[in-house]
């Protein structure tokens, strides 16, 4: 069943999620890092999502988390100052970050599918969190799906993008492996609930003019894919709680080359081997 809880507390909860395994795909180190390492500061990009989703996903609120500038204020005259002063905690927005958020809302509404989303036409709850356990490692996981239908049968995840056309937004998948998290929130529901989701459904919308908005459906190999992944990095971080030891890259000195677009093409010359050598 899902658990109503706060951000804060979801992503204080020690459970794996799916940007735990993102760190524990580039390393150990990295792993270890997010978990036990001091928070990191956000960016202007985390946080102008951070304010669509508030302003786009049913029973959120933005004006818990976000505020306009007044058209001319400037935050280092004694006026600007004292707005900042009087916000503190809350983002602040622009003229230029509060019109992309006006015009990605329209671009939201415009499109016969998530116009449904936006107007509550679709029955569900958003920021629900789910846990369940591992059977193979033992490892308690966690998904926070942005919106799922209330006979869970449709996971709905709202992105900010710079190119939502079918090729771009692909770029995106792979980037930021957002087809594991397609896998991972599938699975923990289904462990969850007993229920698993028929569909995992992206909700893509340009952060840069003309804010297009394109939505699409994870397929069958991209989830089986994804869960592929999601295993091996389970697995990495299974054994290296067991062990103890959290590796970096490699202990090892490895032979290194250029990338194979920049090597001679008439020779048919390709990249050696990244074989690891010894050091003397």
């Amino acid at each position: 069943m899902a658990v109503d809880m706060s951000n804060d507390e979801y992503h204080s909860h020690p459970a794996v999620s799916k940007s735990d395994l993102d760190a524990a795909h580039k390393s150990g180190r990295h792993y270890l890092d997010k978990k036990d390492g001091p928070p990191r500061p956000s960016t202007s990009a985390f946080d102008l999502g951070s304010v669509l989703h508030a302003s786009a996903l049913p029973g959120e609120c933005v004006d818990q988390i976000a505020v306009r500038m007044p058209e001319g204020l400037k935050k280092t005259t004694k006026e600007g100052k004292a707005f900042v002063d009087a916000h503190k905690g809350k983002i602040l927005l622009n003229n230029s970050d509060a019109y992309a958020v006006d015009q990605m809302m329209l671009a939201l509404l415009e499109h016969p599918f998530s116009q449904g989303l936006i107007k509550g036409d679709l029955k569900g709850k958003s920021e629900q969190s789910y846990f369940a356990v591992d059977a193979e490692t033992g490892l308690e996981l966690k998904c926070r799906p942005d919106f799922i239908l209330d006979d869970l049968s449709l996971i709905i995840d709202l992105k900010t993008t710079l190119d939502a056309s079918p090729k771009g937004f692909q770029r995106s998948m792979v980037n930021y492996r957002y087809f594991v998290q397609a896998a991972w929130y599938l699975d923990v529901v289904e462990m969850a609930t007993g229920r698993r989701p028929e569909a995992f459904v992206f909700v893509a919308v340009e952060k840069p003019r003309p804010f297009n908005v394109g939505v699409y459906v994870a397929d069958d190999e991209m989830i089986k894919i994804g869960r592929e992944n999601a295993r091996e990095d389970l697995e990495k971080i299974a054994k290296w709680k067991a062990t103890g030891v959290y590796e970096g890259y490699s202990d090892r000195a490895e032979m290194i080359s250029l990338p194979k677009w920049m090597l001679p093409k008439e020779d048919g010359a390709t990249a050696p081997d990244h074989q690891p050598i010894e050091l003397y």
